[in-house]
């Protein structure tokens, strides 16, 4: 690696170099939330609701609280003085966002609403204490699907929410009716997303400790964002924020899960103070998977006008969430919006309009599965499938009629923002270069002449990965930057503070790859802080929305050219020659063809410990900040086509091939890119043939264990190829998110491949996930719906 006058050849950013986190977490020495041991730790049990809506009429807490080992049982009454309500509202238009407490205290609204809090000198003891609480419910009748929330004789889940409908928009762009009435064609389509779950592999949990003689609160958590987690918990319970510290160790994964701060967080710190100790809460499975939070219950109606060429003239859609009993941040609004935002994708739509709803019913609230908007994908990539059999054209041809290309951009869409730089169309381009779509269809008319139920399917997208300031205002989100900070440590090597908190996203590599290169030291001597507020530059997002491929990675390079800059100039009067003159070539400092030179460790020494000694009238403070505004953002985009075979005596899916050609811009590492898109597209594989949570009609929840919800193993996941473009940029930073687009994507291309075969086979076509075997029996006419 090599540097002169402020410039920077890489030879780390785009290798693919072993991860640095696989050292620790792939020998098991990765240190989580539940590694944490003291002597005098606490535990801590939530005593729940078993039914999904009822009147707290009391609490029997006597037994439980004289059980040996049982230091406190803490009830809504407990807190009501100390702790704030939780109030995740924010100023939008037709938005009302009610108000709850921490724990339950007169209505319960899902099963597994949190009533008590037991602490206990041992998880065992807590969990004894909690089977001795009596519970005195008067049952309400339960709401459990939107249509039956908003019926006009539905009970009122939360004060002063008409008709349980949290958040109501309506817009139009363009002359929509103009469009329909011109239009030769009109095609509907009413889809429905089933919900499921993020399940990491590590549970959610926190150590809440509380020093009655400093008044400092520590939580230590699995989180996606420590400073956001402060911000809220530290308000909640009225602690100080400067007397309040949140320290993320390892997590074993997020996907959404763990960015949102939630009830039990208030609770285990709350608990804390009123105690002055020590408290630990590891979420069982059966918690995490009845009351941790879901995803993915939405659906979208929509209708496309169309010329008899196939080329769009306007969209209609109308959005609802099931939000679940309670809203978590971020408000479901700005995820209706991003959905509407979404929809028309990478294709021209001249006109638009949507409405987006937002609906209280009685089951586990609502998070924001990574790509939480995902839908929007699913339901267009099927609508224009839906176009292509309805006016007798191929699927391809359809989309290459109405994809963006590049050459039209900057384009301005209807959703209310540009597209500049987006390559969807060229993915696609190069997708039917690789599979030759001639002859996929050739090679599954031989397959169906012999009997065979197979299909193709194909899909294009775009991402916000980050996205762009013009689509977020459009959907009514700030588009904040983000902050680094770089120190050279006295013996010359380097630490960098980020803000982000990695969660399986290899930011320990990929940010260490980038440092490495600016500064112009080993991969090695990089060591990347995160998950520590007293030391981290602030952000309230940390680690969520596809932000750190862009925002991280400028943030780093400004703060490594700032301290790089001030060593420069310190070197340039130690060795009497011009700072442009100089270079660092493995923490050697240098001037270019001569050879004076000034290892980085003896400068570093010397601003430490002798700055009287060093170069007057200079920067000897070796550390700097960089602020990165994200240049404009931009989008990632990809398309995935998906061969499958289907099995009509039992129903199984088998996915005979996966393609993805992916473009998120100038990959820092390939290794973590590939990784990211293969565990993101085995995620959405798994979300659409193996994972749902299933509710009764009494607000049970059906699939509270692994027996019940199940999840993709290696066998369940074909090989998957993958194809890579890379957009030049002029820009600081031509790097783009990747690791929520194989969620979003493959569920598209997959469910068009299944639908394929089975509309080949005489079936009928898809209009809800999951695709389990008995739903692709009842499409295939193998079975009736009600057997």
């Amino acid at each position: 690696m090599s540097a002169s006058g402020g410039g920077v050849t890489r030879t780390l950013t785009g290798a693919r170099l072993r991860r640095k986190e696989d050292r620790r977490i792939l020998t098991g020495r990765g240190r989580y939330v539940d590694d944490i041991h003291a002597v005098g730790l606490l535990h801590g049990c939530f005593v729940r609701s078993p039914v999904a809506h009822a009147t707290v009429r009391g609490l029997k807490t006597a037994a439980a609280a004289a059980l040996p080992g049982v230091v406190a049982v803490i009830t809504a009454d407990d807190l009501a003085d100390c702790v704030n309500p939780l109030d995740f509202g924010v100023p939008a238009e037709g938005l009302t966002t009610p108000t709850y407490t921490a724990l339950s205290g007169d209505r319960v609204r899902h099963v597994g609403d949190p009533i008590a809090f037991i602490v206990a000198e041992s998880r065992y003891v807590a969990e004894d204490a909690a089977s001795l609480v009596e519970l005195n419910l008067d049952a309400l009748p339960p709401v459990v699907t939107v249509e039956d929330a908003t019926h006009d004789a539905a009970g009122q889940l939360h004060e002063g929410v008409n008709r349980n409908t949290m958040f109501w928009r309506e817009r139009c762009d363009g002359d929509v009716d103009a469009a329909f009435a011109a239009a030769d064609r009109v095609v509907r389509l009413s889809f429905s997303q089933h919900r499921w779950a993020p399940v990491p592999i590590e549970t959610r949990g926190g150590v809440a400790s509380f020093d009655p003689s400093t008044g400092l609160l520590t939580y230590e958590a699995s989180c996606q964002s420590p400073h956001l987690l402060k911000f809220v918990v530290g308000g909640a319970v009225r602690q100080p924020q400067h007397l309040m510290r949140v320290v993320g160790p390892d997590v074993g994964g997020g996907f959404g899960l763990k960015w949102a701060p939630c009830r039990e967080d208030v609770v285990l710190c709350a608990s804390a103070k009123l105690i002055g100790g020590r408290i630990k809460w590891i979420e069982d499975r059966n918690e995490n998977l009845v009351a941790g939070g879901h995803a993915r219950e939405d659906a979208i109606s929509a209708e496309i006008a169309l010329r008899a060429d196939g080329v769009i003239l306007g969209l209609r859609a109308d959005i609802s969430i099931d939000l679940g009993a309670y809203p978590m941040m971020p408000s479901a609004s700005v995820t209706t919006g991003i959905m509407r935002a979404m929809l028309p994708g990478p294709y021209r739509v001249p006109a638009y309009a949507s409405t987006e709803r937002v609906v209280f019913t009685n089951k586990a609230p609502y998070l924001s599965l990574r790509g939480p908007w995902a839908i929007e994908t699913l339901v267009r990539e099927r609508l224009l499938d839906e176009v292509a059999r309805a006016l007798g054209m191929s699927p391809v041809e359809v989309r290459q009629r109405n994809l963006v290309t590049l050459a039209e951009q900057p384009y301005q869409t209807q959703a209310g923002y540009k597209l500049d730089g987006v390559t969807s169309a060229e993915t696609f381009t190069r997708a039917l270069e690789l599979v030759d779509y001639v002859q996929v269809q050739a090679d599954l008319a031989l397959a169906r002449e012999a009997g065979r139920v197979v299909g193709f399917g194909i899909g294009t997208f775009m991402e916000p990965a980050p996205g762009t300031p013009d689509m977020w205002a459009a959907i009514g989100f700030p588009f904040p930057g983000e902050q680094a900070r770089v120190r050279i440590e006295p013996d010359g090597h380097v630490s960098l503070f980020t803000q982000q908190m990695p969660n399986g996203q290899s930011y320990e590599t990929t940010l260490a790859q980038l440092a490495a290169d600016e500064i112009g030291v080993a991969f090695e001597d990089i060591r990347v802080v995160y998950g520590d507020t007293q030391v981290t530059p602030f952000g309230m997002i940390g680690t969520g929305g596809s932000r750190a491929a862009t925002f991280a990675s400028g943030c780093t390079v400004l703060a490594c050219r700032a301290v790089k800059q001030k060593v420069l100039d310190i070197a340039a009067a130690m060795l009497e020659a011009s700072a442009a003159d100089l270079h660092i070539v493995d923490g050697i400092i240098s001037v270019v063809g001569d050879e004076a030179a000034v290892p980085l460790a003896d400068l570093a020494v010397g601003c430490y410990m002798a700055p009287d000694l060093m170069p007057a009238g200079l920067d000897l403070d070796l550390q700097a900040s960089g602020s990165y505004d994200g240049e404009g953002g931009g989008f990632a985009q990809a398309t995935h086509c998906c061969w499958v075979e289907i099995d009509p005596t039992t129903g199984l899916v088998d996915i005979t091939r996966f393609l993805a050609v992916e473009d998120c811009g100038q990959m820092i590492n390939p290794s973590v890119v590939e990784g990211q898109v293969r565990g993101a597209i085995a995620m959405g594989i798994g979300g659409m043939l193996l994972e749902q949570i299933v509710y009764d009609d009494d607000g049970n929840c059906l699939t509270g264990t692994f027996l019940d919800y199940l999840l993709p193993t290696a066998a369940d996941v074909p090989d998957i190829e993958i194809h890579h473009l890379q957009s030049e940029t002029d820009r600081l930073i031509g790097s783009r998110g990747v690791g929520e687009g194989g969620t979003i994507l493959a569920p598209a291309a997959l469910t068009s491949a299944v639908e394929d075969a089975i509309v080949a086979a005489g079936g009928s076509p898809v209009t809800a996930t999951p695709l389990t075997p008995t739903r692709i029996l009842e499409l295939l006419g193998v079975i009736r719906p009600d057997s």
